[in-house]
């Protein structure tokens, strides 16, 4: 695996939590090609032990550590109910794009609309960490001028949850599964 991007979570996860979790056993999925440049994204199991089973809620305090923040629910974790992926199944990680605004050909796509066409897209906790390694690497925010809509994960209403930077804050939001917005874009995910 890549020693210098699980360095760089191990570091992540340290300054969150004051904490490094095991990365020595992570499955590192094949790196995307001709997609531009990618960034990896490892969701800790540990996670779950550190924020005493609530690991939304627990991720987005510790962000509120090193910035404002936001989210839509008193309880993220009681609210949002389905992740395509979760750390209690064991440490993994993912591949996202490694850029600012959220993926521009899933623009005007809802999450029902890109289930249909069998996309694979973050959850909030991968769009939580997201925002943490981006920010702490290049010095500003994601997701400044449009929304992530984290189509790997479900409020129990079914509605969507999503993260932005607005406000000088950061967000997570719902949207309604059929919603579709030119700035509400999915970041496709390789897992």
């Amino acid at each position: 695996p890549p020693v210098g991007d699980l360095g760089r979570w191990a570091s992540n996860y340290e300054k969150l939590f004051g904490r490094r979790p095991d990365l020595s056993q992570v499955r590192i999925p094949e790196k995307p090609e001709g997609v531009g440049p990618v960034r990896l994204i490892v969701v800790a199991k540990e996670i779950i032990e550190w924020t005493k089973g609530y690991p939304l809620e627990g991720i987005q305090e510790a962000l509120k550590k090193h910035f404002r923040g936001w989210e839509y629910t008193d309880d993220l974790d009681t609210d949002i109910t389905v992740n395509d992926r979760d750390p209690k199944n064991g440490t993994y990680a993912i591949w996202v794009r490694d850029v600012r605004e959220a993926d521009e050909e899933f623009a005007n796509k809802s999450a029902d609309d890109l289930k249909a066409e069998g996309h694979t897209g973050m959850t909030a906790l991968e769009r939580q960490l997201f925002e943490f390694d981006y920010s702490e690497e290049k010095g500003e925010h994601p997701d400044q001028q449009n929304i992530t809509l984290c189509t790997g994960s479900r409020y129990l209403n079914g509605s969507v949850p999503s993260g932005r930077w607005c406000d000088s804050k950061f967000g997570v939001y719902s949207f309604d599964a059929s919603y579709c917005y030119p700035s509400l874009r999915s970041r496709r995910v390789w897992a």
